[in-house]
């Protein structure tokens, strides 16, 4: 089994008090304002069959203080091993482990169950479009390709322990016709709301990572309509962010 020493939650404190004081000044009693902000560090547990890429996402966080990789995997029973030991905050995961995608869905599904607190991104360089849907129906909070940029896998990690959700299907289907005619979706409805055809089909460019410029030129529309389509869908869907209507689509069975 592959796994590191399990770290202890340290935590991260800042004296006020301290940093407010003058050499020389009387000692006082600490009011509630002054007494240090606690802050737990967040458990990260790292899945991947690929040594060479959990030691780069080791490296990637190690620099951050509020980040601690409390052990790493490459396969499904030592990441349940590891996370029934010292349940994590958030998981990367590969859904590809080197069995195929099934062992790594499954794995998702068994952490999702066994660990609810738990934050779990997937971090793949599977390019099927139905691992993607089946994962993200599984209740993931997050879905990235490998080929993203270290910035942005580091800005998801963080968004993810704020309780937000972040989803790139960019890829997934690259180079597919995903508006044939067997593929069109119909007008499907919203608890009161119905999405018009426009908006399903934007939407379905949407799951594929399309911006709204490519959106614009797939659906021979000008960008400024695609912005109105996707604001629309975001209302609809009770949703603030676009980064989070293909994912709560996906979740209710609209896409």
């Amino acid at each position: 089994m592959t796994t590191d020493a399990v770290l202890d939650p340290d935590v991260t404190t800042v004296d006020r008090a301290a940093l407010g004081r003058r050499a020389g000044a009387p000692e006082r009693v600490l009011g509630t304002a002054d007494r240090p902000v606690v802050r737990r560090t967040a458990r990260l547990l790292i899945v991947d069959g690929e040594a060479i890429v959990r030691f780069g996402l080791r490296q990637l966080v190690a620099p951050d203080p509020g980040l601690a990789v409390i052990g790493e995997a490459a396969s499904p029973r030592d990441a349940l091993v590891i996370a029934d030991r010292c349940p994590p905050d958030l998981v990367i995961l590969d859904v590809d482990l080197g069995r195929g995608d099934s062992a790594g869905v499954e794995l998702a599904r068994m952490l999702l169950e066994r660990h609810r607190a738990a934050r779990l991104l997937v971090l793949t360089g599977c390019r099927d479009r139905e691992v993607m849907l089946r994962t993200v129906r599984l209740g993931v909070h997050g879905y990235l390709r490998k080929g993203a940029e270290t910035a942005d896998i580091l800005r998801a990690v963080h968004a993810l322990l704020r309780g937000e959700s972040v989803f790139d299907s960019r890829g997934a289907a690259a180079g597919s016709d995903v508006l044939r005619e067997e593929d069109r979706p119909a007008v499907r409805s919203l608890g009161g709301a119905m999405l018009t055809d426009r908006e399903n089909q934007v939407l379905r460019l949407l799951a594929v990572g399309m911006s709204n410029r490519e959106i614009g030129v797939r659906l021979l529309i000008s960008e400024a309509t695609v912005k109105f389509h996707v604001r629309n869908l975001r209302d609809k869907l009770e949703v603030r962010r676009r980064t989070e209507i293909v994912y709560t689509a996906t979740r209710q069975g609209i896409v």
